[in-house]
């Protein structure tokens, strides 16, 4: 077998190969790893990319980036003042970054490599730029089963992500 390239690797993790079995085999190298959280408010230590992410940095001794993407800043609607809505969003950018501290000892204290992201902007936007600055070998999202209705007129993070990255990208269902 040929050695894939990141993007024949992706193809081939579709075909039911586990990154692990590339990863083994020599045909991928992880050294660093990109986790994306998409809601601090439903992540925990035991959310399912958090728990593969520290399975695939184990195995790779892979030092782990945690990303969370605020969205862009926008001005307050006209009927809220807005000194308590920049106060109420500062508040919230604090609760997100005190959890993606949290996060980043506990992984840590799992003897891995961990630094934390708080970025603002969009998501693909962000996740990307942080991925090639950081130089990063894969990048880990979450992704809940949805139909075609709600991914047409909802969020398209993965497709985006896929259509225009340049490294491996894992979905982790959650």
């Amino acid at each position: 077998m040929v050695a894939p390239t990141y993007r024949n690797a992706a193809a081939i993790i579709t075909h039911n190969v586990t990154v692990v079995e590339l990863l083994t085999k020599g045909y991928l190298s992880v050294k660093n790893i990109l986790m994306t959280i998409k809601d601090c408010e439903d992540s925990t230590i035991t959310s399912p990319i958090v728990e593969k992410t520290l399975e695939l940095a184990s195995l790779c001794s892979s030092k782990v980036y945690i990303i969370h993407v605020a969205p862009p800043l926008r001005e307050p609607p006209y009927n809220v003042d807005s000194e308590m809505f920049r106060r109420e969003v500062a508040k919230e950018l604090h609760h997100e970054h005190d959890f993606l501290q949290y996060l980043e000892k506990y992984i840590q204290d799992m003897n891995i490599d961990a630094t934390a992201l708080l970025a603002q902007g969009t998501i693909i936007s962000a996740i990307l730029k942080e991925s090639e600055r950081l130089a990063v070998d894969l990048v880990i999202l979450g992704r809940h089963k949805h139909g075609p209705l709600y991914r047409a007129l909802m969020d398209n993070t993965e497709e985006g992500l896929l259509a225009k990255s340049s490294c491996p990208i894992m979905f982790v269902p959650i």
